[in-house]
């Protein structure tokens, strides 16, 4: 049921953006969101439909865990135009987006891709190529958004900090 509503939230999303395109309007990260929605279907279609079902979902379920850390990142961005004065507040959400994305992503990616490949003998040839290239492209992905978040949250740590003045602008 949770695989079927996930996939009609997918769809839903996917019609919405496309309906905005076609108006010439382009909804906030359209392409990304497109491309992520397409990932979806294909990862979630065996799952719905066809023999592969038993053998996908176990993996599928907990690869939806990446979706928690999401929660971080939507807040640290509500706070970031919200309150931009709480930098303690948002300082400390990006270390929990941080935290939470290191583990449901970075840490659970590799292991979703090995129950993948324990479950090869049962899945059809052309889904398991298929979920173990979204696996791979997942972890890949994955560590470049890592790098890109530490970089984020490295910014945000130095903002925090007093400014010193070099000594070319110290008042003598």
């Amino acid at each position: 049921r949770f695989l079927c509503a996930s996939t009609a939230y997918f769809g839903a999303d996917a019609c919405f953006v496309c309906v905005q395109l076609s108006r010439g309007v382009r909804p906030r990260l359209w392409a990304g969101r497109l491309a992520h929605h397409a990932v979806q279907f294909a990862a979630n279609g065996p799952a719905l439909a066809g023999s592969s079902g038993r053998a996908v979902r176990p993996y599928l379920m907990l690869a939806y865990m990446a979706e928690v850390s999401t929660l971080f990142l939507r807040l640290r961005s509500l706070l970031r135009r919200a309150a931009p004065e709480r930098a303690g507040l948002i300082r400390a959400t990006s270390r929990l987006l941080l935290a939470s994305f290191a583990v449901t992503r970075l840490l659970n990616f590799p292991l979703c891709t090995a129950l993948i490949w324990a479950r090869r003998d049962v899945l059809r040839p052309a889904i398991l190529k298929l979920h173990l290239a979204f696996a791979a492209a997942g972890i890949t992905l994955n560590a470049g958004w890592f790098v890109a978040l530490l970089r984020s949250a490295s910014r945000e740590a130095g903002s925090g900090r007093r400014r010193v003045a070099p000594a070319s602008e110290r008042v003598v």
